[in-house]
């Protein structure tokens, strides 16, 4: 009998744990990764004290190439920086969420933001390394308000 409680007692307590375990396993690869792209603190913008004062945009489409997501404007390609919290990319099925939304690589995006050229002393206060193959020439900053652009193909 004291052997039989003890069973018991062992599987009452093992079995959450193996449970828990191997849910956190199977949760691993589908989880949604940053490193792709650099993130930035944006701090809230309230009316007495406005982020941005003069709001600029910027059209890109998104690529992922040879682990890299890249940003292009028609005419150069760029790193893209989003802020934080604002951006997931999942890998797998090459898409890029943006506040809530899914977007495919190759759709265009217009979002508030601009561009920039690299300086590696101001991407210090970037979150997420990159690998240093990602990192273009050139910096495209988003700030919000990200919404698909619907090219006419005729």
């Amino acid at each position: 009998m004291h052997r039989t409680l003890f069973r018991n007692f062992l599987l009452i307590i093992i079995f959450p744990l193996i449970v828990s375990c191997e849910t956190l396993n199977h949760q691993a690869p589908t989880q949604q990764h940053n490193e792709f792209f650099f993130t930035y603190y944006l701090p809230k913008s309230t009316p007495e004290k406005p982020i941005i004062i003069n709001p600029t945009a910027i059209t890109t489409e998104f690529k992922y190439e040879d682990g890299c997501l890249l940003a292009f404007d028609g005419s150069k390609w760029m790193t893209p920086v989003f802020p934080e919290g604002h951006a997931t990319f999942d890998s797998h099925n090459k898409t890029l969420k943006l506040l809530g939304t899914s977007y495919k690589m190759g759709d265009v995006i217009s979002a508030g933001g601009y561009m920039s050229a690299y300086n590696s002393d101001k991407v210090k206060n970037y979150s997420n390394t990159l690998a240093e193959k990602c990192i273009t020439e050139y910096l495209a900053i988003y700030y919000g308000d990200y919404e698909k652009i619907y090219l006419d193909k005729n």
